[in-house]
């Protein structure tokens, strides 16, 4: 069977069976046509090369998605040495044939010719799906990709908040208001806290999270999201820290300046948006990728773990 798979580059007409594929394969993480497009088709690094198809007898029975960056991720170190592996699907029925290993082939090459020296499962932006492989959802997946030389780096995790369950614990109001007597000033989003909350990005956060928030500011100045989609934490406009979420139950991106941690900014402002998607009447607050020591901070929000990947590496 596998001296009948042909591997070629994705055209337009595959998007339809491409995107059933995956939503066969991929249980845990369906998605669209229009999402497919979006972060695929329309992202800036998108090429062909790296968009692999299998086929039998003309029938879709394998995809693979491998990224390689043509244009620096915002004010963060050039990697245009990496490459990533996105997306993997091969249907049931034609599993352990050789599909996999032909598609994981191609992409290589592919990845060789534009000099990368290692590619990645998962970890790419702007545009990730997801943080790497879930051996829940994909049982034997992390074990394909083992034998086909990726190593096991980390295991980052998804976590979820029970918004209606949400209390403030009773120590946090004299945190915050032993910050407030120190100058700290916790608000909204306002027109002339833009730039130095893009100043700070720049320096505290180099890379794709500076487009997050600029998305999220130009959204506020139209209308589609209120300015508490966005908290900043300042003193006399030098801010220190920020915490966002999208227009549904996702939380972030979040963080605070280096020098400042350890003082509660973080606590603070992690509840200030949680209690803001309660009060619009959300229930759930969820984000997909944090670190188990990260993950701590998370614990007076409610959060809990809700999946684990295995993010994994290989050197080319």
């Amino acid at each position: 069977m596998s001296n009948q798979v042909s591997i070629r580059s994705y055209e337009p007409a595959d998007i339809r069976d491409v995107v059933a594929l995956l939503n066969r394969c991929l249980i845990a993480d369906p998605i669209t046509s229009e999402t497919f497009a979006r972060r695929v088709l329309l992202d800036i690094n998108y090429s062909p090369r790296g968009t692999l198809v299998a086929s039998i007898d003309s029938k879709i029975v394998g995809f693979a998605l491998g990224m390689v960056r043509r244009f620096q991720l915002e004010d963060s170190a050039p990697d245009f040495d990496r490459s990533w592996l996105t997306l993997f699907a091969v249907d049931e029925p034609f599993r352990r044939q050789g599909v996999g290993t032909k598609l994981v082939a191609g992409l290589e090459d592919y990845f060789k010719s534009c000099g990368c020296k290692s590619t990645i499962i998962s970890g790419y932006s702007p545009n990730y799906f997801v943080p790497g492989i879930d051996p829940v959802a994909y049982p034997g997946a992390v074990e394909f990709f083992s034998k086909m030389g990726f190593a096991d780096v980390n295991r980052p995790l998804s976590m979820d908040s029970d918004l209606v369950k949400l209390r403030t614990p009773d120590w946090v109001p004299a945190k915050e208001q032993g910050l407030i007597d120190a100058g700290v000033t916790f608000e909204p989003y306002r027109p002339d806290l833009i730039q130095p909350l893009l100043d700070f990005m720049k320096v505290e956060f180099p890379g794709d999270w500076q487009r997050f928030v600029r998305d999220a500011m130009t959204r506020i100045t139209t209308g589609e999201f209120h300015p508490t989609h966005v908290w900043i934490a300042h003193v006399k406009g030098n801010v220190l820290g920020f915490a966002m979420h999208d227009n549904g139950c996702r939380f972030g991106p979040f963080g605070v300046a280096a020098s400042e941690r350890g003082r509660g900014l973080g606590v603070v402002l992690l509840l200030k948006i949680l209690h803001t998607m309660k009060a619009k009447g959300l229930h759930n607050a969820w984000f997909l990728w944090t670190s188990d020591t990260a993950a701590r901070i998370y614990d007076v929000g409610g959060f809990t773990e809700s999946r684990r990947f295995a993010y994994m590496k290989k050197g080319l």
